[in-house]
Formats: structure tokens, C-alpha cells, sequence
């Protein structure tokens, strides 16, 4: 399947014309909007969004290429700690949609059928089994549904230790999903009961198809497949639905005669190097997959950031590794000897012989797949530390970590070089 990449231009066409629907939402300046920029790279909503006025003034600078919001509701949606952030007061949650996401792989006229089947029974056997109230069901633009619903009991949300709270939500969730598969339905199974899920918002474009993600009445899945697909919009450079689509397995290359891969995936790729400065670097890499799980992987990089008073650091993660950054300007000599002494040797020599190197800081957009590997913002450690760290902030390494969504606390008239960090894309077979 051939995906169509937009371009601003289409972007800004298609949100300055068309006015997205909030009035489905109960109170949306409690939910958090976040976005997929145009470069790969994801935005949190610095604002309030309450209605398309405000939802546009939001995205104007960053021209999103798919939108999405929190399936929980916030006291205070804007700067919403992460769930292991101790530091911060835990946040209030208001509430929690009970989100139900059908998708039938891949992309095809024959797998939306089979998804529009399973999304009408399930919702006919909720109506009968739940005291829910339904507030929407979406066409995704790709492979499914979304059915999304609202607790009338209200008892979990009284509960006054937030961090309960919030654990008895997930623990309620979580058994709807085991009653819904003991009944037979496909849905996955990673959606509802994710108090931090974030779904696509309707009215908005799916980039994958150019289809748009849509809000249904119930009663249209008992439409044939190809009435409903002619009552769904698409954008003018949407891709055709193929009536079928298989799944294409695998084939075992001959030892003797391997053949290349045609596939190509294309990343962006950020220098250490301090625009501005002669010899300034900041540390940035992934953290080594022998360092164990994603807990034991920070709990390393924690006593690193002690010992060598980094201070304030910032943690993402990817298919099963962790990306570290250290926005500081750090003199080139003294980085060289940290990556030796904790055994960073590629790294160390890169920066000893080419004076700085790159590292790959978005997922991997695959020419026939689209975006896989998409990094997810952990938090910031080391903020104890800052106090102690002797090296100014580096301007262009705090702007690259908020534009993936990491906000530094930091004193502007302690930093050094440009706000503009080097950037590259990089294009790989």
C-alpha cells in the first residue's frame, strides 16, 4: 500500500477550511490534545483547546499531520506529569472514556467489513450488558472503529489518594476488556484501560490513508461495505481502498544467495554539537539493550547522572531502548573521557575524530509501511542535580527535547549557543 505524504500546504488547506466538532466532548479544555508534526517529531498542546477556534490557534505553527486526544479528563491537562513522575503533584483526573478500538489488518475493503461487523455487534452487546452512555463512534480512516463511551457511575472518580484513583480506573478498565474478549470480540486490548491512552480526534485526517477520521451514527454499520465507504470523506490525496489485501509473510532468504532489501526508512538524525560554540557538546545516546528493562536501563543512567553531577536529564523510549539527553554544554575533552569510562567506545571515538556525531532521535518511516519505532517521552531525572552541574544549559538541545515533548526547567542567562539545533534527515536501505 502506497502511503501519500502531505505536504504544509494541504495541511493548513484542510484545518483553515474545515471546522472540527467538540460539541460531543464533554468539557475538551480538559483533555489533552498532542499531534504528529510534518518532520516526524510530536507536540503537546500548550493551550487549552475548548472548540476549533482554539484547536486552530494551537496547531497553526506546526501544521500536524495527525491529531489525537486523551481518553482521561484533567483538572489541569496542560503539563501533565508522566505516570512515574515523583516530583511533580500528582495530577487530578476527572474522568475516563471508555474507549473500545476495533482494527482489522491491513488496509482493505474486506477487513473494514469484517471491522464494521464486530464494531455493530459490539456495540449492540454493550447497549445490552453496560449502563454506559455512548457519545461516539468513529470510522478511523484505516482499519477500524472506535467505540467510545461514558461511565454513568461516577464512584471511582470520588476517590480522594489521586494515585488509587487512578489505579482503580486502569483495575475497572481492565476487567471490562477480559469480560469483552471472554464474549468473543477483537478489540486491542492496550486501549481501554490505559489511563494516558491518546486516540485520533474525528474530523481530522489519518496521514496513513488521507482518509479522514469520522463520526458515525450506529446506525450506518448496517450498511454494505461499499455504501458506507462512498458516505465516508476522504482527502483529495487519499489512496484507494483495495477490495483485499494479504498479509505478506515472510520469505526465508537462501543462505548462499541472500538478496538485499529494497525497503528504505527514512529518520531524523540531531547533532551533540552546540550550534554557536567551538568545542561544546551535549550528551545524547541510546543507552545499551544489556542494561536490562526499561527500569533497570534508567536506574543505570540515574547513578551516571550522580556521579558525573549532569543534573537535569531528559529519558525517551523506543522498541525497547532508551534515548538520553543531556542538554548541557559540556566541553568536548571531558565528554570524550565520560563515554570511555562507561564504555561508550563508538561514541568516543566519533566525538575524538569528527569533533561531534548524530543520533537518531524519531522513529523510522518505512517506504511501504509508514512510521514504526516512534519514540515516547518518559520523563526528566537528575533535577536534584542542577544545583551541582558546573556546565551552562545548550539552547539548541532544550529546544530539540520540547519539540519531542520534554519541557527543562532552566535559567535563560545560563545558556550557551544557538536556539536552533543541526538537524538532518537521513535516508537508509
Amino acid at each position: 500500500m502506497k502511503i501519500r505524504e502531505f505536504d504544509e500546504n494541504s495541511l493548513i488547506d484542510y484545518y483553515s477550511k474545515n471546522v472540527i466538532d467538540f460539541s460531543w466532548i464533554d468539557k475538551p479544555s480538559q483533555h489533552q490534545f498532542r499531534w504528529r508534526c510534518l518532520d516526524g517529531t510530536w507536540n503537546t498542546s500548550r493551550r487549552r483547546i475548548r472548540d476549533n477556534e482554539t484547536f486552530v490557534k494551537a496547531i497553526k505553527n506546526d501544521n500536524p499531520t495527525d491529531i489525537y486526544f486523551s481518553t482521561s479528563s484533567w483538572l489541569n491537562p496542560v503539563d501533565l506529569p508522566r505516570k512515574n513522575d515523583s516530583e511533580k503533584p500528582r495530577p487530578v483526573m476527572l474522568d475516563h472514556l471508555i474507549v473500545f478500538d476495533i482494527d482489522v489488518e491491513p488496509f482493505s475493503l474486506k477487513n473494514i467489513s469484517k471491522a464494521k461487523k464486530i464494531a455493530l455487534e459490539l456495540y449492540q452487546w454493550v447497549d445490552k450488558n453496560y449502563n454506559f452512555d455512548l457519545i461516539n463512534i468513529s470510522f478511523s480512516g484505516n482499519k477500524g472503529f472506535h467505540l467510545i463511551y461514558r461511565d454513568r457511575d461516577r464512584q471511582l472518580f470520588s476517590i480522594e489518594n489521586l494515585l488509587e484513583r487512578e489505579e482503580a480506573v486502569k483495575k475497572n478498565r481492565t476487567q471490562i476488556v477480559q469480560e469483552i474478549l471472554a464474549n468473543g470480540f477483537e478489540i486491542d486490548t492496550r486501549v481501554t484501560a490505559d489511563t494516558r491512552r491518546i486516540i485520533r480526534l474525528p474530523g481530522t485526517i489519518n496521514s496513513k490513508t488521507g482518509w479522514y477520521c469520522h463520526k458515525i451514527d450506529h446506525e450506518i454499520l448496517n450498511l454494505p461495505i461499499k455504501d458506507f465507504i462512498s458516505s465516508m470523506p476522504k482527502h483529495s490525496l487519499a489512496i484507494e481502498i483495495p477490495k483485499s489485501a494479504k498479509i505478506k509473510k515472510k520469505k526465508i532468504k537462501p543462505k548462499t544467495k541472500p538478496k538485499l532489501s529494497t525497503q528504505s526508512n527514512t529518520c531524523i538524525e540531531v547533532s551533540n554539537h552546540l550550534p554557536g560554540t567551538k568545542d561544546r557538546s551535549a550528551l545524547i545516546c541510546w543507552l545499551p539493550k544489556s542494561w536490562g528493562d526499561l527500569e533497570s536501563t534508567i536506574d543505570k543512567a540515574k547513578l551516571i547522572i550522580q556521579d558525573e553531577k549532569l543534573g537535569s536529564c531528559g529519558f525517551w523510549y523506543s522498541n525497547d531502548r532508551v534515548l538520553m539527553i543531556c542538554p548541557r554544554s559540556i566541553p568536548r575533552a571531558k565528554l570524550v573521557k565520560v563515554f570511555k569510562k562507561y564504555h561508550f567506545k563508538y561514541l568516543s571515538r566519533q566525538l575524538s575524530e569528527k569533533k561531534h556525531y548524530w543520533t537518531r532521535i524519531t522513529g523510522k518511516h518505512w517506504s511501504d509501511s509508514g512510521w514504526e519505532d516512534e519514540l515516547e517521552a518518559i520523563n526528566i531525572f537528575g533535577k536534584d542535580g542542577d544545583s551541582e552541574c558546573v556546565w551552562q544549559w545548550s539552547r539548541a538541545h532544550i529546544e530539540i527535547s520540547r519539540r519531542m515533548g520534554l519541557l527543562f526547567d532552566y535559567d535563560e542567562s545560563n545558556c550557551s549557543g544557538d536556539k536552533e539545533p543541526s538537524i538532518r534527515i537521513v535516508k537508509r536501505q
